[in-house]
This record gives structure tokens, C-alpha cells and sequence, in this order.
């Protein structure tokens, strides 16, 4: 019983810590779930004790400190803050402005196809995206009467695509595609290819290129990617039977020297004219399905297993020898999911994701048309819309339609055209696109109330761009362009910038011995007055450029090892050798006593200290100003 009142009042304590503000700064609360949603991204597996969470609610109030202040100056009201903003806002919003549901399934339908190599033979029949109905219809019938004709034998799908495909390369391939897998043909031509049986010939089906029947020739599990190396020798374009038998009788002599036991790299390295690859050996990125001519893909991905030599192969290049390098199979779909999700907002996949989106949101919220406002303002504006010539003569703030209760007026619409049309434009379709983007603004217009963890994001990045503008403001920029704070600071504050005892000396660092038997001999020179470094590294470095390495500085201890190992006294020092038999010289000019730097010497240290300073001052202006009360027993309720 005792163990049940304990939880219970445990389990109470927690909850009424939960509803209890852990901060209160002036006149602004800080509730405890406001505190850990930041607190725990940085402290998930910590140990906390008393003396950790003082330190860090320290930090914390000095930044809500900095944040308070700027939004009092009005800062969160600047354009630059704003426009800022906005554009973090649209970025965050992205993946909550989308139909999740149906992008799931594009995302695992992409994935199973994936999974399948398809080798398929299309028939184009062009055909612009804005085609009238008419010319719909005859392309439409034109593709249906050559199927009745393919499938009743009076022509073969090779012939028929050879004199009347408008895909130009159909006069050498036979309109033959090779093999392809998802996202190598636009979506539409896609999802024919992988839902037409083996041997079937598809109704003809639409895309943006025109209408197309397609047949599939053979489905395979996919190949995955390969890599490669390869060794051609070229056969020109025309090239004569004589230049043919050449480079194959070429390619032999290197089939020989392959099987005899010699390295596959040296000999692309040597005789492969294929220069791009030859210098790696002839090794090729890794390629999958498409992504070479069909002969040399057949070819690659037919070897078996690592280290496989095919036999010599021609191209429309040339002569070819590969060996198979690496195989790389389907990767598992946690392991592309993010890659597959990149692929489909690029794809034409997106715009259906897109237009499940807006079916979504009419699903959602309740869309109210005005169609006499509408009517109305259509019979004056079709044609200037359909000209591009568009423009707004007089405000109309009639209710065009309704998002619930968001109203949208006529003239919004009309600056909506200003901004989006050009010849051809259709004013039906760019009110229906009006109305999409309108519910996708309402959407994300919700989104901070929908989303607690999209509310506290974008609660993050208003206050750290607050945070850096204001203590940009105050600190940073003011430390740089007060010139006179700054040199007032420096006065007050020189002793902490000396120098330490240093040494003005010149490290001689020479490939070997004899290196640095004539080096010394320079510098002896050198203190006479007859040459200087310049002269003694042009003059060793004569015959090899790395003989002879010269460092001349002021170092303090700790800068250079071999000045630290040395006794400080003017003079050519003891030489020192290293462990690879070279030797180092050591010239100290001068020993220079401990002394107060120069401004200049120091400037950087002098700002960063300096905006230390100003950061100090200002939190104490700031917590004079702004009254502060932690509430440590909420604070410390996360311990338990």
C-alpha cells in the first residue's frame, strides 16, 4: 500500500512540475517542457546532478536575456529579420506538406521495381503537352490501328517502329530501349513497362513526349551496379574492313599477354587507347542497368565472378577486353530511403505526390466557391490572361471563395495571374492552382498549432536569429568598429598582453651532412654581410629543391621544439641531428627580454577580449533591467 501512495504521489509531483514554469524573466514565462525540449537535445544520456543544471540554466537565462531584449527593441519586426525567417520557415515546413500515405507507397513501389531489370521496345508518336483533343485522337488511333497490325502478324513490332516511330533512334535500334529500372523513363512510361506482361504489346498510354506502345521483351531480377576495367583500341566511325581487322588483331595480342599472367592495369596502362582510363589502370566507375552502350553493359554483366575475363568484344567504339571488379547488389531499403526519397521530389513522381497532397487538403478543409464572382470576373479577363496581357485596374475585395473561415478575395487571385501568367495561359487553370496554393498556405499557416515539435524548431531559429543580430549589435561588431573603446580597453588592460622572453633566430633545415656543412659555411658569410638567406636557399636548392628549408621568426617557448632544446645565447648553436640523417641549424640572432606587446601585435586577442567585456556588461544591464526568478524545485524535479 505504502508503494502505491508513493507512486501515486510521485507520479503527481511529476505532473504538477510538467504544468509549473521552470523560469520567469520580467514579464515572460518559461514552462518546464519549453526548457527541456532544448535542454535534452544536447543532454539525452547525461547524468544530471544539481551543480550541471545551475550551470546550464545559467547559459540558458543569459540567452533568453539576449532574446527578451531584442524582441522589446523590436527587432523580431525588421524586414531582414522577417524575410530571414520566412525562409527557414518554408524549409522546415517542407516534410509536413505532404500526403506521408501516398508517398510511402511511392517510395516502396520505386523500391520493389527497383528490384526488377526490364528490357522493353516503345513506338513514339510525338506530341506537344498542350496538343488539341483533334490531334489527341489521331495520335491516340494511329498507335491503336499499328497494334491491331503488330498483334494480328502483319508487321513485327521492329518494322513498324522503324518506318513510323518519331523516336529517331528507332532507325538503328529497332526502337528497342535495352534494359532499364525505376526512375531511368519517366513515371507513365514506367509504370506500362512494369504492369505489361513478358511478350505483351501495352495500350498506347500518354507522357510529355507524345503517346508510345511499348512491348516487353524480358524482365530480369535487376543486375545492381558493376565495376569495371577495360582496355579498347578504337575503330573510327567508317572505318574500312583493314582499320577493323587491326584493332582486333590489337586486342588479341593483349588477350594473350592478360592470359600469360600479366597485370590487367599495366597493360591498359600501356596499350589502351582509350587515354581517359588507361592512366587508372582502365578502371571504369561503378554503372548499372542503361548506363552504357548495350553490348558493353551485356558483357560487364555477364561476368560472374571478381577477377573474370571476358572475351574481346566490339563496340560502335571499338575493340574491347573488361574484367569485373566489383559486383554491387540492390542496397536494402533502409539504406537508400533517403536517396529514394530525393529521387522522387525530382522525378515526375513528385507532381503526383504533389497533386495527392492537394486532394488531401480538399479532403481537409472545406473549400467554398463563389461562381458569380468568379463568372464575373473570368468574362472580363480570359482573353487578356490568354494574351499575357493581364493587369489590375481597379481593387475588387469580393469574397472570390472560403477556407473554412479564411476568406480569399477576387483581387487576390488577380495579383496571383499578375504575377504567374504568360501567353497561352488558361485562366480555369490557374484558378484551380490559385485555389491549391491558397489551401497549402492555410495548411502551413496551422502547422505550430498541429505540430508542437515544428512550433518549437521554428521557436529555435527565430530566437537564434534574434540572438545573433542583437549580439552582433552589441558585442562582435561593436568591439571591431569602436576603435576608441577598443584602444581605451588595451590601455587599461596592457599588462595582460607581454611577451614571454623570446629568441630572433633563423632555423636551418638541410637533407643531410654535407647539406649542412655548406650551409654553415654560407652563414658565416651571412654575419659578414655577404649574402643573405635568400641567396644561400637559391644557391643550395640549385640542384635539388628540398635540400634546404629556411624558418626565420621571433619564437617564444613552446613554438619550436628544436629552439626549446637549445641554451638562448646569440650564435650559430650546435647542430642537431634527426632521426632521418638531416640536420637542423640553429641561428639566434638575439635574445629579447620579456615586454608589453604593441596593439598591432595583438589586436585579435585585444577584440576577442574586448567583446568578452562588452558581453559581460551588457548581461548585467540586462538583468537589472529584467527581474529573474528560477524555480529550482521544477528545475531539479529532472534529477528524479
Amino acid at each position: 500500500m505504502k508503494k502505491l501512495v508513493s507512486s501515486v504521489l510521485s507520479v503527481a509531483f511529476v505532473l504538477i512540475s510538467h504544468a509549473q514554469n521552470v523560469l520567469t524573466i520580467g514579464d515572460e514565462d518559461i514552462s518546464l517542457n519549453e526548457f527541456k525540449s532544448i535542454f535534452y537535445k544536447n543532454n539525452q544520456d547525461l547524468e544530471l546532478s544539481k551543480d550541471y543544471l545551475d550551470e546550464y540554466m545559467n547559459l540558458f537565462v543569459n540567452f533568453k536575456l539576449k532574446v527578451i531584449e531584442a524582441k522589446a527593441l523590436g527587432l523580431d519586426t525588421v524586414s531582414s529579420f522577417i524575410n530571414e525567417l520566412d525562409g527557414y520557415r518554408k524549409q522546415l515546413a517542407k516534410p509536413y506538406l505532404k500526403n506521408n500515405e501516398f508517398d510511402a507507397e511511392m517510395l516502396n513501389e520505386a523500391y520493389e521495381r527497383m528490384k526488377k531489370d526490364i528490357n522493353a521496345s516503345h513506338i513514339l508518336i510525338a506530341l506537344d503537352e498542350k496538343a488539341s483533343e483533334v490531334d489527341e485522337k489521331e495520335a491516340y488511333d494511329k498507335l491503336l490501328e499499328l497494334r491491331k497490325l503488330i498483334l494480328s502478324g502483319n508487321i513485327s513490332f521492329e518494322e513498324a517502329a522503324e518506318y513510323n516511330s518519331d523516336d529517331k533512334s528507332a532507325v538503328s535500334n529497332k526502337g528497342n530501349l535495352g534494359y532499364f529500372t525505376a526512375f531511368m523513363m519517366v513515371y507513365d512510361f514506367e509504370t506500362a513497362a512494369y504492369q505489361t506482361g513478358l511478350g505483351e504489346i501495352s495500350m498506347p498510354i500518354r507522357t510529355k513526349y507524345g503517346y508510345h506502345i511499348l512491348k516487353v521483351n524480358d524482365k530480369r531480377d535487376a543486375v545492381g551496379k558493376v565495376k569495371v576495367a577495360h582496355i579498347m583500341f578504337k575503330v573510327v566511325k567508317g572505318a574500312n574492313e583493314n582499320q577493323i581487322s587491326q584493332a582486333k588483331d590489337k586486342i588479341n595480342e593483349v588477350l594473350k599477354l592478360l592470359n600469360s599472367g600479366d597485370e590487367f592495369a599495366d597493360v591498359a596502362e600501356r596499350y589502351s587507347e582509350d587515354r581517359s582510363t588507361a592512366v587508372k589502370g582502365g578502371v571504369l566507375p561503378p554503372f548499372g542497368v542503361g548506363k552504357m552502350v548495350p553490348k558493353f553493359e551485356n558483357v560487364a554483366f555477364s561476368l560472374k565472378d571478381i577477377g573474370d575475363l571476358s572475351v574481346p568484344f566490339r563496340t560502335e567504339y571499338g575493340w574491347h577486353v573488361i574484367v569485373l571488379l566489383e559486383k554491387y547488389p540492390i542496397s536494402e531499403f533502409e539504406e537508400i530511403e533517403v536517396e529514394l526519397r530525393r529521387k522522387v521530389e525530382r522525378d515526375s513522381r513528385g507532381e503526383l505526390s504533389q497533386k495527392a497532397l492537394f486532394e488531401q487538403l480538399h479532403e481537409t478543409y472545406k473549400v467554398r466557391n463563389k461562381p458569380a464572382q468568379y463568372n464575373k470576373f473570368r468574362k472580363t479577363s480570359a482573353l487578356k490572361v490568354a494574351k499575357g496581357t493581364f493587369k489590375i485596374l481597379v481593387k475588387n475585395n469580393a469574397t472570390l471563395f472560403t477556407i473554412d473561415e479564411k476568406l480569399v478575395q477576387v483581387n487576390d487571385f488577380a495579383k496571383y495571374i499578375l504575377e504567374n501568367q504568360k501567353t497561352g495561359s488558361n485562366i480555369d487553370d490557374m484558378y484551380t492552382d490559385f485555389v491549391n496554393n491558397e489551401l497549402l498556405l492555410y495548411e502551413e499557416s496551422l502547422l505550430e498549432k498541429k505540430y508542437p515539435e515544428y512550433k518549437a524548431l521554428l521557436n529555435e531559429y527565430r530566437e537564434g536569429i534574434l540572438l545573433f543580430d542583437m549580439t552582433n549589435s552589441k558585442v562582435w561588431r561593436k568591439a571591431v568598429e569602436d576603435t576608441l573603446g577598443l584602444k581605451a580597453f588595451f590601455e587599461e588592460n596592457k599588462s595582460n598582453y607581454s611577451w614571454q622572453e623570446r629568441v630572433d633566430a633563423t632555423i636551418y633545415s638541410c637533407i643531410d651532412l654535407f647539406t649542412a656543412k655548406k650551409v654553415k659555411r654560407e652563414i658565416y658569410k651571412k654575419h659578414r654581410g655577404k649574402i643573405t638567406d635568400e641567396e644561400i636557399l637559391e644557391k643550395i636548392n640549385k640542384d635539388a629543391v628540398l635540400s634546404l628549408q629556411i624558418e626565420s621568426k621571433k619564437f617564444e617557448g613552446g613554438d619550436n621544439q628544436y629552439i626549446d632544446d637549445l641554451e638562448w645565447k646569440s650564435g650559430i648553436a650546435q647542430d642537431i641531428v634527426l632521426k632521418d640523417g638531416s640536420y637542423v641549424l640553429v641561428d639566434i640572432h638575439e635574445v629579447l627580454p620579456s615586454a608589453i606587446k604593441a596593439m598591432d601585435e595583438t589586436r585579435g586577442k585585444v577584440i576577442s577580449d574586448y567583446q568578452n567585456a562588452l558581453e559581460k556588461e551588457w548581461l548585467s544591464s540586462l538583468k537589472l533591467k529584467y527581474p529573474i526568478t528560477i524555480n529550482t524545485e521544477v528545475l531539479y524535479s529532472l534529477i528524479r
